[in-house]
């Protein structure tokens, strides 16, 4: 799922109808049902996505010490490492490593539909409050207390 898509989903969810505050009630546990179910996938994802990573930073450590098998290397389509790098510089090349980057790029994009999720969860809890405070001013502006 992209960014883009929660937003507009959102944008559409999120409006409040003030004029139907029982309706805007009964609509809460929908909307948690469907934002926490999407939370839950997309974290699901991150999750996958981090362990790629710790999976493609071990292949890159082989990599560039040179202990990867031609095997291995067919497989993932790398051509073998000519340099002879030392040890204590292996994690500058692996941080500096395009697929490494790349692939830190879309956790970090993961991440955000994460918490984008999160925060709409967060708004879709709070709800309860503004239907009971628009209640009370609504109760307040009849002249009831």
């Amino acid at each position: 799922m992209e960014l883009d898509e929660v937003n507009q989903m959102w944008a559409k969810d999120c409006k409040f109808d003030e004029t139907n505050l029982g309706g805007e009630a009964l609509r809460i546990p929908t909307m948690h049902n469907k934002y926490f179910n999407l939370y839950s996938q997309e974290g699901l994802k991150l999750r996958r996505q981090k362990s790629q990573l710790l999976e493609l930073e071990k292949a890159k450590m082989e990599y560039y010490n040179g202990s990867m098998d031609d095997a291995e290397l067919k497989q993932r389509g790398w051509k073998p490492n000519p340099l002879k790098i030392l040890r204590a510089d292996i994690n500058r090349y692996i941080e500096t490593d395009k697929d490494i980057i790349n692939m830190s790029l879309r956790i970090d994009y993961q991440r955000a539909i994460v918490e984008y999720l999160e925060d709409i969860i967060k708004q879709i809890n709070q709800r309860n409050f503004y239907i009971n405070n628009a209640v009370a001013m609504l109760k307040f502006q009849s002249g009831g207390f």
